[in-house]
């Protein structure tokens, strides 16, 4: 992977949270061609060349193997001389979307093949970024530190001759280095206008809200405490009330003064990384906050559990910001508390999946409008694994995928992001802080607090199944083996004496719905798929026990959950009696159908009552009252899957719009929940266009 390269990082600050340096190399004369830049880092990455963004990454891989990039960068070299500036962050916290991990960077500069530069060497200065603040609030639960700067002079770091604090930096153990599967990302630039500007009144809440993510620092959280940050924005922002809202006409710079604001929109949800231009007139602190939505015609920063507020301190000057991580939003506001600025320049980098083309042959425009949604929200969730969503988490969540890794097939043809996905999870034997057997419900991940969905585990043992169907790739299926059945040794120890799952450790998850209360002590989705999983892995590895043990399952979920007219969700245990309350939710028949316990020939009439009673209008048309509704996540999916499953095409073709139009009218992309209380651009959402496709060719 590389020829001369070392893995190194400042000398005694492997472990270092949040620590951000910047390496720096210059190239004299011009090159034609032939010039390569690869890295590897635990960290996350920035490349600039000659102040010029380049591209982001890395690429993530399972603990201890870190993948490679590596780009032609010939196009972006100058003339005479060029300066490589590579900024790279080395968090040392848990996350759920990157692994603490020592920091590390690996860096090779090549022409023609032949290195020209590297890290190991004395080719590389290296400074600690002097603009951040480093002890900042955690920006979820979920995702590391957020970000924000003071700005006291101007940033020489980019001028050829410009060295100063440099650090010595330690080559540190070898690392193992592994290739890039996933097509690199596409670069595209948004540009945000101005839509209103006010003022800032400065209220004292009797209380400020806060968040999991910044009470619960400790062990199983990492990160700075409140009374140990710099900044702390989200509680900093709390104190402004925007009044005096008036609209904006003309796309101008803006001028900002003390306790004033301007309010901006992209024309679409975007995702990716931030800049603008800002003119300090005088010594400035300045806020962007952001969201996906608007509340109350303004942008409330706490809306979905994350620190979407970023503070700026800026001594007099021209400041080019650049955000160094990726964020989502469709709206941002700059709120100035003192100071005197112009803020012209605002545009997001985003950073999504190559261009790609999708043929929906119609001329409904509604559901065009959905179509490119549909697509948005892939691109913004297909990087490098697949995402949950590219906000609050940039996870790789299992169910997820199996949705998601279907899309990809669909647009591209080929499942490379698949096979990164799942080859991830094979770097680890076992996995840290959870039961032996049991895969992570989300990859690469920490999860220090134990916490794991079971039943996740099952849809990953139906995505290998079709994975070998669209892939012919017997060897991951085979290096999956051991851990399959290590998975079902896990779960044999929950079989009650029916053999059916009971009172299963860990988080058990339905559905964002009503069925979430209803897991306990055997609940039937869960072993639903219990049967679906151990018939595809029965089938994956000619293990006649497995099928055996499904088709018992099989049969004793017939036996209690169905009622005669509809499938129950749970059975409980009292004194050693099973008794089931009769508790219904709508997503539960979708699993039976869905999972094959129940089908059109045997359920007819259920399946003739979910086909006409329900679906989106069912909220208004009053019916089956005893049966509580569904979610979007996963409820929808699996209904509008069992009717394209049974040829009810045109039936799903109206779902679709009656689930997604307003969704794609608000935002330009398709969101995890019914309304936006949570995440507006959801990546299994795009799985309307497998649906699609499916039509395509009837």
């Amino acid at each position: 992977m590389f020829q001369m390269a070392l893995p190194v990082w400042q000398k005694g600050y492997k472990k270092e949270i949040n620590h951000r340096l910047r390496f720096k190399t210059v190239l004299y004369g011009e090159r034609s061609e032939g010039v390569s830049f690869k890295i590897a880092t635990s960290g996350i990455y920035n490349l600039f060349i000659n102040e010029t963004f380049v591209a982001c990454g890395p690429a993530r891989a399972g603990k201890n193997h870190f993948r490679l990039d590596e780009y032609d960068i010939t196009r972006f070299l100058g003339q005479s001389v060029s300066v490589i500036v590579i900024e790279v962050c080395g968090y040392n916290t848990n996350a759920f979307n990157i692994q603490n991990q020592e920091s590390f960077v690996q860096i090779e500069i090549a022409e023609n093949g032949q290195p020209i530069k590297w890290t190991g060497g004395s080719h590389f200065q290296a400074q600690i970024n002097p603009h951040y603040y480093k002890k900042t609030q955690r920006y979820s639960f979920q995702r590391p530190m957020s970000e924000a700067y003071h700005y006291k002079n101007p940033d020489d770091f980019f001028r050829v001759d410009y060295v100063e604090n440099a650090v010595e930096l330690e080559c540190l153990k070898e690392k193992n280095i592994i290739p890039r599967y996933a097509p690199y990302p596409m670069y595209e630039r948004e540009i945000a206008l101005p839509i209103s500007e006010g003022n800032i009144d400065i209220v004292n809440p009797e209380c400020y809200k806060s968040d999991r993510a910044w009470n619960n620092i400790g062990e199983q959280l990492i990160g700075f405490k409140t009374s140990e940050l710099d900044v702390f924005p989200t509680q900093e922002c709390q104190d402004f009330e925007f009044v005096h809202l008036k609209p904006i006409n003309s796309n101008q710079p803006i001028q900002l003064t003390e306790k004033t604001f301007a309010l901006y929109s992209f024309p679409h949800l975007c995702c990716g990384l931030l800049s603008a231009k800002i003119k300090c007139n005088a010594k400035t602190r300045i806020y962007i906050i952001f969201d996906e939505i608007l509340s109350d015609n303004s942008v409330n920063f706490l809306r979905l559990e994350c620190a979407n507020a970023i503070r700026y301190d800026l001594d007099v000057g021209v400041h080019n910001l650049h955000l160094f991580e990726s964020y989502t939003m469709k709206y941002v506001q700059f709120c100035v508390l003192f100071g005197d600025c112009r803020v012209e320049n605002i545009e997001i980098i985003e950073n999504k999946h190559p261009s790609v083309e999708f043929q929906f042959n119609s001329d409904d425009e509604e559901m065009k409008l959905i179509v490119d949604a549909a697509i948005e929200t892939y691109r913004h969730n297909a990087i490098d694994i697949f995402m949950d969503c590219p906000s609050r988490e940039r996870a790789g969540w299992l169910c997820d995928s199996y949705f998601t890794a279907r899309v990809e097939r669909v647009l591209t043809g080929n499942n490379l992001i698949e096979k990164s996905f799942l080859e991830n999870f094979l770097h680890e034997d076992s996995y840290d802080y959870l039961p032996d057997g049991i895969f992570p419900m989300c990859y690469p991940a920490d999860h220090y607090d134990g916490n794991f969905i079971p039943n996740w585990n099952f849809w990953l043992v139906l995505e290998l199944k079709d994975y070998l169907l669209r892939s012919s790739d017997k060897v991951l299926i085979e290096n999956y083996k051991s851990k399959i059945e290590k998975l079902f040794d896990y779960f044999l120890k929950f079989e009650n004496q029916d053999g059916l799952l009971e009172d299963l450790d860990g988080w058990v998850f339905v559905e964002w719905s009503k069925a979430n209360d209803f897991v306990q002590n055997i609940n039937y989705p869960t072993n639903m798929m219990y049967y679906a999983a151990l018939k595809a892995a029965g089938e994956l590895y000619d293990n006649e026990v497995w099928i055996c043990r499904a088709q018992n399952i099989k049969h004793k979920i017939l036996e209690q959950s169905f009622n005669g007219e509809f499938f129950t969700d749970h059975a409980i245990r009292t004194d050693g009696t099973l008794f089931n309350p009769g508790d219904i939710t709508e997503v539960t028949q979708y699993y039976a159908f869905f999972c094959e316990i129940a089908t059109p020939e045997t359920h007819n009439e259920l399946f003739d009552k979910l086909i006409s009673d329900f679906g989106p209008s069912r909220k208004t048309n009053n019916l089956w009252s005893n049966v509580h509704f569904a979610a979007p996540f996963i409820g929808y999916y699996l209904r509008l899957e069992i009717m394209m499953r049974y040829g009810f095409h045109q039936d799903v073709y109206e779902n679709i719009k009656g689930y997604f139009l307003n969704m794609a009218e608000q935002t330009g992309t398709l969101w995890e929940k019914a309304d936006p209380f949570a995440s507006c651009d959801h990546g299994f959402a795009s799985y309307i266009l497998y649906w699609l496709s499916q039509m395509n060719r009837m």
